[in-house]
């Protein structure tokens, strides 16, 4: 099936607030000096006045700003995409952060190409202070290796809306797999990809996020997801692999 170019970039980003977060005002920071056209849906359901203060003290303007509960953070994120236009969507959580000149150097990467369907980059793991405590090493050149390894930095990755809405959007009812099965869609759906070297945003990497929740949900998206496309026995590999690694990085 062709896929529609528009003439122009233009972004639009989803950021689901489920709670406060002490970095929330750097992400909010972080999209305030892109500069580039991006519309902006910010879905809180947190119910903390200090994240309803600190984006009113943002200086953002939003193209969509819901307030209350939600049916979780893929339903938001997909809600979000759907009230903007951009031609090129993402999403940041409240304790994500853009790099300066990150949607620049996506949309120059859009721009040459008309072709291309997905941009990423690399991201840096921050600590509680926002002090760089490492990186994201698991990120890969777009290959087979999607199906049983999540090779793309959430908040470093950029996809066209219609190729999004190609693959059928979101799967608004996964909650902690939601990014790598879109992209393993996308991927086998013939998706153009391209990865730059650059770090292209931060993450913060501690206590309270789910990448550090090793739980029955989690195991069991990317067993459902590894074993539709790999297979059992990369299934059980990669599950098997996710789940020690917190048990090896305690060494």
């Amino acid at each position: 099936m062709a896929v529609t170019i528009s003439e122009s970039i233009n972004f639009s980003v989803a950021l689901p607030i489920g709670c406060w977060h002490p970095l929330l005002p750097k992400m909010l920071s972080s999209i305030k000096f892109q500069n580039v056209e991006l519309e902006i849906a910010l879905m809180d359901s947190s119910g903390d006045p200090r994240v309803a203060h600190t984006i009113s003290e943002s200086g953002l303007d939003f193209a969509y700003h819901h307030e209350g509960p939600d049916k979780g953070q893929a339903d938001a994120i997909a809600t979000g995409w759907a009230k903007t236009r951009g031609d090129v969507v993402f999403w940041l959580n409240a304790d994500d952060q853009l790099m300066p000149e990150a949607l620049n150097v996506a949309a120059a990467a859009f721009n040459a190409d008309r072709d291309l369907a997905v941009f990423y980059g690399g991201s840096k793991f921050v600590d509680i202070d926002g002090i760089v405590t490492g990186h994201h090493d698991q990120v890969a050149d777009a290959s087979d290796l999607i199906y049983r390894s999540n090779i793309v930095s959430q908040p470093s990755c950029f996809v066209r809306r219609n190729w999004v809405d190609l693959v059928g959007g979101l799967n608004r009812s996964l909650h902690y797999t939601m990014d790598w099965d879109l992209w393993v869609r996308l991927y086998a759906a013939g998706a153009p990809f391209q990865r730059t070297p650059a770090m292209l945003s931060q993450v913060y990497m501690g206590e309270g996020t789910k990448t550090s929740k090793i739980n029955f949900g989690r195991l069991n998206e990317i067993a459902r997801l590894v074993n539709r496309y790999a297979g059992p026995i990369n299934a059980l590999k990669s599950v098997m692999a996710v789940a020690q690694r917190p048990l090896l990085n305690a060494y």
